[in-house]
C-alpha cells in the first residue's frame, strides 16, 4: 500500500506469522474465571448488590399543560469486598482499536502509543489484549492474547512500529474489533473494545445509524464500547453514539498527553465492574410516553421502553433522569408501575422491581402543581439533566456559528427556570442561574470574538468542550 513505508512492509510481515502463533496461544490458555461471590438479598430484588430508588420531580400536572413530568431514577452500587487469596480478580478482555491516519501524525500518534504499551504494566498474565490499527484499511496488528512476559515484548515492539497514513475507515476499525473480543468465548471475562479517532469516518460504513446498530450488537455479545476524540476535528455526535449504543463511555481528549489517563480510567473501570449489562425497562401503558432518558438511546420491545446505561461499577452512584409525558386532558389519577432494572453478577441475572407504582394527578389547580415540586429533587434534575442539556444544545448551536441562537437558548432556560424557582426557591437552582448560566453567557460570547480564523478554531474547541460536559452531566458519568 502506497501509504505505508517500506519498513513497515516488513513488519507486517512479521506480524503475519507472530498473530498465527499468538492465536494458537491464545486457544490453549483460557481458564475458567472465578468472580466476586454477590453480596446479600437487597430490599428490591434477590441476591442484589444494586439498590433501586426513584423519586417524581413532581406528583402534580396541570390540565391542557404538555404533560411531561420527570423522574429521577438512583442506582446505589455496594463497594465490593477487597480481593483476597481465593478470589480472583475479574479477567478482562480489551481490544484497542487506533486510527492511524494521516492526521494522527506526531505528539497523537506518539502519545497514544506510549499510553498503549504503558497498558501492559496494568494487564496481568490472565488478561487479554488485541490491538487494531485503521486508515483506510485495516489491519489486526495483535489478536487478542494473553498478556504474559513473552507476549508483552511482542506486544511493545509492535506497537513502536505503528506509523501514521492513509484515511478514516473508522466503521471497518470499530468492527474488526468487535469480532476480535467476540473471537474467543468470554469465559466469564469482562469485555470491551475502546475506539480512538481524531478525525471523521470518510472510508466504509460512514452512516451514524449503521455504526450505532454495530455497536449495539456488540452489547448483545456481552462487549461494551467505549469510544476516545482526541483533538478537533473529530464527530462528537457520532462519538457519543457509539459510546450509547455500546454501553460504554465517551471521552474527548484535547490534550494527546492525557492518552495514559484515559486508558487507565478504561482499564480500572472495567476492573471494577460490579453489575454488567444494567438495563432499565419501562412499561408505556394508558397513553405514557418516554420522551429521554438522560440522553441514552430508547430501544423498543413491543410497548415496554429499554434503556442501557452501561456497566455500574463497585461503589458507584448513578442518577438519571427520566422524561414521561402524560395525557393531561382531564383530571385523573395516573399510575406510573412496573419499572424494573435488570443487571447480571458473578455470573448470575439480578431483577429489581419497585415495591410500588408512582402516582401522578391530574389537576386543574396551577398553585397545587407548583407545590407538589420536590425542592432537592427538582434542583438536581435543573442542574444535572436540565442544564447538561442546555450545554449541549448551545454546543451545537456554537458549532454551526449561530450565536444568537445559543444566547436565545441560554435566554429562554433562565427565564423558564427562574419562573419555578421564584416559587420552589431552591438554593442549588439559585446558585446555577448566577453563575454557571452567566459562565456559559460569557462563553459563547467570547468564542465568537476575534477574528474569523480564531472563531472558526474557538468553534471547534469550546462546542466540542461543552458538548462533553453535558454528556457527562446527564449520565452522570465522573
Amino acid at each position: 500500500m502506497q501509504s505505508i513505508k517500506k519498513g513497515l512492509w516488513r513488519m507486517i510481515t512479521l506480524i503475519g506469522t507472530l498473530s498465527a502463533v499468538l492465536v494458537l496461544i491464545g486457544a490453549h490458555d483460557r481458564a475458567q474465571a472465578t468472580r466476586i461471590a454477590p453480596a446479600a438479598a437487597g430490599a428490591h430484588g434477590n441476591g442484589d448488590i444494586v439498590q433501586l430508588s426513584t423519586a417524581l420531580v413532581q406528583d402534580k400536572l396541570l390540565i391542557g399543560s404538555d404533560g411531561k413530568i420527570s423522574v429521577a431514577i438512583d442506582l446505589t452500587v455496594e463497594e465490593m469486598p477487597a480481593l483476597i487469596t481465593d478470589r480472583p480478580r475479574q479477567r478482562i478482555d480489551l481490544v484497542v482499536v487506533l486510527d492511524r491516519s494521516g492526521s494522527m501524525q506526531g505528539q497523537k500518534l506518539d502519545y497514544a502509543r506510549q499510553a498503549i504499551v504503558r497498558m501492559l504494566d496494568w494487564l496481568s498474565p490472565e488478561d487479554r489484549l488485541g490491538l487494531i490499527i485503521y486508515d483506510d484499511t485495516i489491519q489486526t496488528l495483535l489478536p487478542l492474547t494473553t498478556v504474559n512476559e513473552s507476549h508483552r515484548r511482542i506486544f511493545a515492539a509492535t506497537v513502536a512500529q505503528i506509523q501514521a497514513g492513509g484515511g478514516t475507515n473508522l466503521g471497518g476499525g470499530l468492527q474488526v474489533g468487535i469480532d476480535a473480543a467476540r473471537h474467543f468465548p468470554a469465559e466469564g471475562r469482562l469485555r470491551k473494545v475502546i475506539l480512538i479517532s481524531d478525525g471523521l469516518a470518510n472510508h466504509g460504513i460512514t452512516d451514524p445509524a449503521a455504526l450505532g446498530r454495530m455497536a449495539s450488537g456488540a452489547v448483545a455479545h456481552g462487549i461494551a464500547v467505549s469510544t476516545v476524540g482526541v483533538g478537533y476535528d473529530f464527530n462528537e455526535s457520532l462519538m457519543t453514539a457509539l459510546a450509547d449504543y455500546g454501553a460504554g463511555r465517551y471521552h474527548f481528549l484535547e490534550n494527546p498527553q492525557t492518552f495514559t489517563a484515559v486508558l487507565q480510567h478504561e482499564f480500572e473501570s472495567t476492573r471494577n465492574v460490579a453489575a454488567v449489562g444494567l438495563e432499565i425497562r419501562l412499561p408505556l401503558k394508558n397513553g405514557l410516553r418516554l420522551l429521554d432518558a438522560g440522553g441514552y438511546p430508547i430501544q423498543k420491545e413491543g410497548n415496554v421502553a429499554v434503556i442501557q446505561p452501561g456497566d455500574l461499577l463497585s461503589a458507584e452512584r448513578r442518577r438519571i433522569f427520566l422524561t414521561l409525558q402524560l395525557p393531561v386532558d382531564r383530571a385523573r389519577q395516573h399510575t406510573i408501575g412496573g419499572l424494573t432494572v435488570r443487571y447480571q453478577h458473578a455470573g448470575r441475572p439480578v431483577t429489581l422491581t419497585l415495591p410500588k407504582p408512582l402516582t401522578v394527578a391530574c389537576v386543574a389547580d396551577e398553585a397545587a402543581v407548583l407545590g407538589s415540586i420536590d425542592k432537592t429533587v427538582w434542583g438536581s434534575q435543573v442542574v444535572q439533566e436540565d442544564f447538561g442539556r442546555l450545554k449541549e444544545t448551545v454546543a451545537d448551536a456554537i458549532r454551526n456559528g449561530k450565536k444568537k441562537e445559543a444566547l436565545d437558548l441560554i435566554k429562554t432556560y433562565e427565564s423558564r427556570t427562574e419562573a419555578i424557582n421564584s416559587s420552589v426557591a431552591s438554593p442549588q437552582v439559585s446558585e446555577n442561574l448566577e453563575g454557571e448560566v452567566q459562565i456559559l453567557r460569557r462563553s459563547v460570547e467570547e468564542t465568537f470574538s476575534g477574528a474569523p480564523a480564531a472563531v472558526a478554531e474557538k468553534q471547534k474547541q469550546n462546542a466540542k468542550s461543552l458538548q462533553y460536559d453535558g454528556y457527562k452531566s446527564r449520565r452522570d458519568k465522573k
